[in-house]
């Protein structure tokens, strides 16, 4: 019985769990073709991330690493994901600092 009970509601939470997943993937897309002028600064921003994720990508190395059972693409997605984060992170240091001169100076 307490098997049966903890299996419905298991289930439930999966299925509520999905619903929410389809609504926070459904409702951005009706927004942007509905507001399109409104959604270019957000598209712009996701070309530019996906514009450092590609360099990130091709100027990573492929080199593998056997002893720890890595191959070449792996190795290189690993690198390109380090080195895309080291640019956003740097980015986002650089933009802090213009933000607060450029408050200053205001």
């Amino acid at each position: 019985m307490n098997e049966t009970v903890i299996n419905i509601g298991m289930y439930l939470t999966y299925a509520l769990v999905a619903i929410a997943v389809l609504a926070a993937v459904i409702f951005p897309i009706f927004f942007f073709l509905q507001n399109f002028r409104k959604a270019k600064g957000t598209l712009l921003g996701l070309a530019v991330l996906l514009v450092i994720l590609v360099i990130s990508y091709l100027i990573s190395s492929n080199e593998a690493y056997e002893a720890m059972n890595v191959g070449p693409t792996e190795s290189q997605l690993v690198g390109g994901g380090i080195t895309a984060t080291v640019i956003l992170i740097g980015l986002g240091l650089l933009s802090a600092i213009f933000t607060e001169i450029y408050k200053f100076f205001r």
